[in-house]
């Protein structure tokens, strides 16, 4: 058998469904473990592996987990054929259904222990044997004759070091050179293989004992300081695994007695019945018990194109309902990862722009050339000027160790990734370090009105015109299929319990619904949407939804908007930022309450729909605007998902967002000025932290450089770098968070 045909299983379909997230037609999902993701450059390659093959459309990685969620064309590329390539990529799949089934942990780290406990065994033994050299025993005659065996020993028990340091640095030192990206493993690996080869060359000559308790050592330490890296990594992003647990998206369970019930999302258990309305994502994966279900997969495959259902079908976890609600039946449990890659994966296509962009890839664009420079000219001076070669190697390898970024890989996730667990807490859930990372230059503020800055649960609404129970019954019957919080608020007013069986449902966003009940049309909305023009003036400039029953208008619902308690504070703690306030209203007299307490300068624009939000927002960010937006997640999706960072505000999370960068708890926006007070002085906290480290690579350099530190002192005081930015970081972020805030 060849080395690749042990993924020959993954075309077994009973064994392809315990991997499968979604399959229709040519499109499948799936996830691998993949235990030598190890670092951003590793993230960087996967996630552009359409670029790779034709047959790929889609990669996301969970770094967190070590996981890569991958869509491809099933036709043409096998499961099998897609194991094959990460194999060959250097990022061989793992998979183990015991580990997928029961959730338990995969044992990539019991090899990281036992990489550690071999390395801390040679480093051990060849200290040991050093020790005669060290003590000047070559002037010992005993030595002197048994001075190869010690010295063979050493070479031998370096060659784990090698055979790790090759696993673990070179071939993706290599992967990142064909991408043209100048990672850390590059210089690492530089001084690795230099350090034995020269070495090896000593002994064999019987030149000198070699630089093996140097190779050793910095072996050793690199390992701490990379374990130390990943139990902080997944320490700061557990946040994208349990936030769940912090996010309260609701779920409508209905009863076997009909009776319906909102449960938390992590409630939700194997044959339980709930009800999924228009724009709602499918939680997890079910069976059509009752409706139409018409489905977009955009947010698993990223094709838009919609897919319909019958009754006994299945349907994956991820899919959007477009259409009048239905009632489905779960037939697996909630994966809550599968939902965090959801929540990523809308702007997964944007990663590598955030990833080029971030603070440590422009820093680390200079960083490794320039320390490679510095040790090629240091290793010259020393040959030319100097004329002494043992010099050479032990200033040149002291450069490379001592200025080994791993500080600088530190800082950024640990600042900002304590950040964004604090703002969880907190009622502000923000999906990724590079979120926090551009939340910190926004200078425009842009909020949507209805269900943002106003409060939805106080408002107070009332019927204008004469309405019977069964044109309630009617009404409620169709508003029972929208999301929409106005949709959602008369609904609760009308207070029925049984409703009418509905068909050709439809929602236009920012307009109205409609569809036919009891074979009537019945249209619910805005008065351009029903075509009615006449209206009271006493009314005209009030917020209101109109009603039209087999083509008859019969009222309105109309509400008295609520503003968030503190609104006017709010702003004025936001003067130093331009405040724009975009709304599908057409009230002027709330026009005119807004211009009165926003700061100056702000600008207040009624009457705009889904895509002139979206075109306006386009227009800032042609002029160079960066721009936070806060909506409510449904009528302002393609403008929050334009927006540099674009925030859901919400009350009850009924919906799932994806398209947004963050989701606030609406009772949490009067604290938006502290959130981005924080956010600004994280990015000055990373700085800090790049000038801890930049100055103890500087100091590190110049000893180096001059020949006054071995590389086995350059080795031990690598990770005391790393150690200083981690205590920083948390001291930190502790203190700011605490007195800034509560």
């Amino acid at each position: 058998m060849r080395k690749h045909d042990i993924f020959y299983y993954l075309d077994d379909k009973k064994v392809a469904e315990k991997i499968i997230d979604f399959n229709h037609k040519n499109i499948t999902t799936v996830r691998f473990l993949i235990p030598s993701i190890h670092c951003s450059s590793c993230v960087f390659i996967l996630e552009n592996l359409s670029k790779i093959h034709k047959n790929i459309f889609d990669s996301t990685v969970d770094f967190s987990n070590k996981k890569i969620s991958i869509t491809f064309n099933n036709v043409e590329f096998k499961l099998s054929d897609l194991a094959i390539m990460l194999d060959k990529m250097g990022y061989r799949p793992d998979v183990n259904f015991e580990s997928i089934e029961n959730n338990q942990k995969n044992t990539f780290d019991r090899k990281l222990i036992g990489k550690l406990a071999i390395s801390f065994f040679c480093f051990g033994n060849i200290m040991l044997l050093a020790i005669p050299e060290y003590v000047g025993a070559y002037k010992d005659t005993w030595y002197l004759d048994h001075r190869n065996f010690f010295r063979y020993l050493m070479f031998i028990l370096s060659l784990p070091v090698v055979i790790f340091s090759f696993v673990d640095h070179v071939k993706y030192a290599v992967l990142g050179l064909k991408k043209y990206i100048f990672n850390m493993d590059i210089p690492i690996s530089i001084g690795i293989f230099v350090l034995f080869f020269w070495s090896s060359y000593e002994i064999f000559f019987d030149l000198g004992s070699g630089y093996f308790d140097s190779l050793s050592s910095f072996s050793l330490f690199l390992l701490i300081s990379r374990i130390l890296q990943i139990h902080t990594h997944n320490k700061i992003f557990s946040f994208n695994k349990n936030y769940k647990s912090f996010y309260p998206i609701l779920i409508k369970k209905i009863h076997n007695n009909k009776k319906e019930e909102n449960i938390l999302l992590s409630s939700l258990k194997k044959g339980d019945m709930i009800l999924i309305r228009n724009e709602e994502i499918i939680p997890a994966d079910s069976i059509l018990i009752e409706g139409n279900a018409i489905l977009d997969n955009s947010f698993i495959t990223g094709e838009s194109y919609l897919i319909n259902k019958k009754v006994g079908e299945r349907i994956y976890a991820g899919s959007k309902q477009k259409g009048q609600a239905i009632l489905i039946k779960i037939i697996k449990s909630v994966d809550h990862s599968y939902l965090s890659l959801l929540w990523n994966k809308n702007k997964s296509k944007n990663y590598s722009k955030n990833y080029l962009n971030s603070i440590y890839t422009r820093f680390s664009k200079y960083f490794t050339p320039t320390i490679l420079m510095i040790s090629i000219i240091t290793g010259m001076y020393w040959y030319f000027i100097k004329n002494d070669i043992q010099k050479i190697f032990q200033t040149t390898f002291s450069v490379l160790i001592i200025t080994c970024p791993c500080a600088l890989v530190l800082s950024t996730p640990l600042i900002f990734g304590n950040i964004i667990r604090f703002f969880s807490k907190k009622g502000f859930y923000i999906k990724d370090i590079f979120t926090m990372e551009r939340i910190s230059s926004i200078k425009t503020l842009i909020f949507d009105k209805t269900g943002t800055i106003t409060d939805i649960d106080k408002e107070k609404i009332c019927f204008v015109g004469n309405i019977e129970y069964e044109e309630k019954k009617i009404i409620a019957s169709l508003l029972k299929n929208s999301s929409h919080p106005l949709s959602q608020k008369i609904l609760s007013e009308l207070s029925i319990k049984n409703f009418y069986s509905i068909e050709n449902f439809k929602e236009i966003i920012g307009e109205g619904v409609e569809g036919v009940i009891q074979n009537m049309p019945v249209k619910i909305g805005s008065t351009k949407y029903l075509g009615i023009k006449t209206i009271k003036k006493n009314e005209k400039n009030k917020t209101k939804v109109s009603i039209s029953i087999n083509n008859k208008f019969i009222g309105y619902f109309l509400f008295r908007n609520y503003y968030r308690e503190g609104i006017e504070k709010i702003f004025k703690d936001l003067k130093k930022y331009k405040i724009i306030i975009l709304s599908g209203d057409h009230n002027k007299l709330e026009e005119k309450y807004l211009k009165s307490i926003l700061p100056k300068f702000s600008k207040v624009i009624f009457n705009q729909s889904p895509e002139d939000k979206l075109n306006y927002v386009k227009e800032l960010q042609k002029k160079g605007e960066k721009i936070m937006m806060f909506g409510d997640g449904i009528n302002d999706c393609a403008a929050l998902n334009q927006s540099d960072v674009g925030i859901a505000v919400s009350e009850y999370t009924t919906s799932f967002f994806p398209s947004c960068d963050a989701f606030l708890q609406s009772n949490c926006l009067n604290k938006i000025f502290f959130f981005l007070k924080i956010s600004k002085i994280s990015i000055k906290l990373v700085l800090i932290n790049f000038m801890i480290s930049l100055f103890y690579n500087s100091v590190g350099i110049v000893f180096a450089i001059t020949g006054n530190l071995r590389p086995f002192i350059a080795a031990i005081l690598m990770p005391l770098s790393s150690l200083s930015v981690i205590f920083f970081s948390i001291v930190s972020t502790w203190i700011i968070s605490r007195r800034l805030i509560f």
